[in-house]
């Protein structure tokens, strides 16, 4: 009986059909936890069910169960909120570091990446508000949106030759940046690429960028003065919005387009000059720009766009060219200093509000016999009462009750 069954025993141990035992998946070694590849020898580290912290140092190889796997990855998040991690190496074996991975490490003051690694994802070290250093070889070939954002220790930065793109948000909240070198290779930044980099007060861009996304540069509250190159066609929207330092803008003869609040409440610009390049203007592209003083129409555009210079305060005269059809609604809203205005032949409409809270504003010459279509509220209630308009024909103005030109006190001939 006993013999039979160390025999039975034998011969199922023998058999054939017999399950090999299963490679391990994971494994924790020195601390790192790894997802396993047993058939192709390859480990990623991954997040552990403890957050890692102080020195990492991840290996090129281990062995485990036998098997010797090579460390090829680090997976998105694997780092992700370990805020007491100080430093880590990452070895040569590794070519791929997933999004996220050391996101929120506000602990983390530095870091190398290796020569492998071709491509940084999207928000890799999001949050690391210790990071100051960041080292990147030359065949690095693409960047992820978000990479730096709101890593506010980081000063200064050299990005790799080998990009092509500076992507989305890529340094957004960097508050203490102050430099960045951009690479020839680069013709494209995303939005809101330097969004909210306080400290940033200069920067150029190479001749090889030729297109700006939305919020560029908003909000970089110490930014003095920027040059578009030849290559740039259009201002992208809000692309200086509260830019509050901003005095200097050089806008070249290739820009042929400014959209919607490029430069609004950029508080300290005195003068700009537009180009007559320039045949398209968005609305608000210089609401609140409280210090202008001194700005042309390009001979292009057709209209002023709607609140293209609402609560510019300090403007007091503007030249409106006669290719001028349209002035459309708040456009000169809150020019409390204008005080002369000359308007057009050309000029067909006046939208509402679009000299309202003009308080200096007493003297309006009107070229144009016939009267153009106003609203009752185009010009301030303060102006309808006690300015002076001006007109080749006061009857055409005064005797039609159906326009609110009728309702003017004081309209007189223009003065030969």
């Amino acid at each position: 009986m006993v013999a039979l069954s160390l025999t039975a025993t034998a011969s199922w141990a023998a058999s054939p059909l017999m399950a090999k035992p299963k490679k391990a998946t994971q494994a924790i070694v020195d601390g790192i936890n790894y997802k396993l590849d047993a058939k192709n020898n390859k480990a990623k580290v991954v997040a552990g069910i403890n957050l890692y912290a102080g020195f990492v140092n991840i290996p090129e190889k281990f062995e485990e169960d036998s098997v010797t796997y090579y460390v090829e990855e680090i997976e998105s998040g694997a780092f992700k909120d370990c805020v007491t991690l100080s430093a880590i190496t990452i070895p040569t074996t590794v070519t791929k570091i997933g999004s996220e991975a050391f996101k929120n490490c506000t602990t983390l003051e530095e870091i190398t990446i290796p020569s492998s690694v071709i491509e940084l994802r999207s928000a890799t070290f999001e949050g690391c508000s210790s990071l100051k250093n960041v080292i990147m070889h030359n065949n690095m070939t693409a960047l992820g949106s978000g990479l730096f954002r709101r890593c506010t220790a980081l000063k200064v930065i050299s990005l790799p030759d080998g990009i092509k793109q500076l992507p989305s948000e890529i340094f957004e909240g960097c508050t203490s940046l102050t430099a960045v070198a951009i690479p020839a290779t680069v013709s494209k930044i995303g939005s809101g690429a330097f969004e909210d980099c306080a400290s940033l007060t200069t920067i150029e861009l190479p001749n090889t960028v030729k297109d700006l996304g939305s919020d560029i540069f908003k909000h970089c509250a110490s930014l003095q003065e920027f040059s578009f190159s030849t290559s740039i066609r259009t201002i992208p929207s809000g692309c200086f919005e509260k830019c509050t330092s901003l005095t200097y803008v050089s806008i070249s003869n290739s820009i042929a387009e400014i959209k919607s609040d490029a430069f609004k409440e950029c508080a300290s610009l005195d003068s700009i000059y537009l180009p007559n390049s320039v045949r398209s203007i968005g609305s608000a592209v210089f609401d609140g720009c409280s210090s202008l003083r001194a700005v042309n129409l390009p001979t292009a555009i057709t209209e002023i766009p709607t609140k293209m210079f609402r609560n510019c305060s300090n403007l007091a005269r503007i030249v409106i060219p006669n290719n001028i059809k349209a002035i459309k609604g708040d456009a000169f809203n809150g020019c409390s200093s204008l005080d002369l205005l000359d308007i057009p032949t050309s000029v067909k409409q006046i939208d509402s509000d679009a000299f309202n809270n003009c308080g200096s504003l007493m003297t309006v010459t009107v070229r144009s016999g016939v009267p153009a279509k106003i609203k009752k509220d185009s010009f301030s209630k303060q102006f309808q009462k006690d300015g002076t308009l001006y007109v080749p024909s006061p009857t055409a103005y005064r005797n039609n009750p159906k326009l609110p030109w009728s309702t003017f006190r004081h309209i007189e001939a223009i003065r030969r």
